[in-house]
């Protein structure tokens, strides 16, 4: 039973299928409809984890060629290697939050002004997880755990999608979706810092360039590039011999961090695609459990629902995150903390998302400010976080060598620590 909550809230697919369903049904569909609805909210759901997948696919042996250019050490930023790492001590503790805690998520969202329902699987299998852990590190028993981890993991997926919804808003200039992520903070206060700085009349998506590099405009072109202007450097630093050993199985490694650059842009390109389908459908199927089940409520979903509305943000944030990324780890290396691996990851989804929030209130200046505080600020948390050991001894639970990045959980972690210590509770 365990295994299927865990199965089933971790596979978005499924569901979101199923929301889209009891979203046709209680709107009394004919069953054209409801077939037709649940099965293209579901595909675009596929759709855009495909995308998803390449994109990763395609970070993950730039990342290792960028360590092995510059000689990097440290621990790797990757919240859902942390959560997985531990499942054999605390995977019953992480299943029953995220399944009470969805269930606490939909009574608040019925019973309060916050009519968010949190649909994005994998951060509520993260966030379980996270608070399992921070709980674990206080010493308290396991049923402790799980009312506690509910009770938080409840009030996180409602209040946190509230919080950021006012910039949601000028996103889409709509009201229809919310945002369901663990970078939610870091966006929010990104943008609030970057405000005063900027005008949002001046957005990043009205960029003006000569007709001669008129190409730059097609997002397709421009990521290419950036991705080939990083992708193909690092390879020849780190070498042919590392590359064609360790990363590409042999093929020649100019071509592979060639096709390895451009797989990333095209998994972009499907993930976009996946976003414009899921988006068409699942509003509509929505509107159903907003006015029958839950009046009023709006869905907080993934990161990537939001890159559609501000392609040029997107990139700038993937640019100035990396700056941030540097910047960051020179500085923790100057405080001797543990060190997290630069992630193009974190630079694309955390970072891109933080640059759209910057650039809806700030506009190109908001863009570039609200990519880099994401991932300058997120990794200096990362790092403190294995500094002060605030979610205990990981490796003890079976996650060496691996960190939480993710800025919401570390935030209410050292909440969680503080009250613990107040109470006399905890390490």
């Amino acid at each position: 039973m365990l295994q299927f909550i865990v199965s089933f809230f971790t596979t978005p697919a499924i569901v979101i299928a199923v929301v889209a369903l009891i979203g046709l049904l209680v709107q009394k569909k004919p069953v054209s409809d409801i077939i037709s609805g649940t099965l293209k909210t579901t595909l675009g759901s596929l759709i855009l984890g495909i995308g998803a997948g390449a994109i990763v696919a395609a970070l993950d042996p730039i990342t290792k060629m960028f360590m092995q250019a510059y000689h990097l050490e440290g621990f790797v930023p990757f919240d859902e290697l942390v959560v997985g790492s531990v499942a054999a001590k605390l995977g019953r503790e992480t299943a029953l939050i995220l399944g009470i805690g969805f269930i606490f998520n939909l009574l608040l969202a019925r019973l309060t002004p916050w009519k968010y329902i949190y649909l994005t699987g994998h951060m509520l299998w993260i966030h379980a997880g996270c608070w399992a852990i921070a709980l674990n590190a206080l010493g308290l028993p396991s049923g402790t755990i799980i009312i506690l981890g509910s009770i938080i993991q409840g009030l996180y997926t409602t209040l946190f999608p509230a919080m950021a919804q006012p910039f949601i808003r000028k996103i889409t200039d709509s009201d229809e979706i919310a945002f369901g992520h663990g970078q939610t903070l870091l966006n929010v206060l990104g943008a609030l810092i970057a405000k005063p700085f900027g005008n949002p009349d001046d957005s990043a998506e009205n960029i003006q360039i000569s007709e001669k590099w008129n190409f730059f405009r097609d997002m397709a072109i421009s990521m290419s590039l950036i991705m080939l202007i990083v992708a193909i450097p690092a390879a020849l630093i780190a070498g042919k011999s590392f590359v064609e050993q360790e990363l590409s199985g042999g093929q020649n490694y100019l071509i592979f961090s060639f096709l390895t650059a451009l797989k990333f842009t095209g998994g972009v390109l499907v993930l976009l695609q996946g976003v414009r389908m899921f988006i068409s459908e699942m509003i509509p199927a929505f509107h159903g459990i907003a006015t029958k089940v839950v009046p009023g409520a709006k869905p907080a979903l993934d990161c990537p629902v939001i890159y559609p509305y501000a392609p040029n943000s997107l990139i700038i944030g993937l640019i100035s995150g990396s700056i941030g990324q540097v910047l960051a780890i020179l500085l923790i290396a100057a405080l001797r903390w543990p060190v997290p691996i630069p992630s193009m990851i974190v630079a694309f989804f955390a970072s891109g998302s933080a640059a759209i929030f910057g650039n809806a209130v700030a506009g190109r200046r908001g863009a570039w400010i609200g990519g880099f505080f994401w991932s300058f600020v997120g990794f200096l948390l990362s790092s403190w976080a294995m500094q002060i050991k605030l979610f205990g001894d990981l490796s003890a639970l079976g996650a060496t060598g691996v960190g939480f990045v993710v800025p919401d959980g570390i935030a209410i972690a050292a909440l969680i620590r503080a009250i613990g210590a107040l109470c006399g509770v905890g390490l």
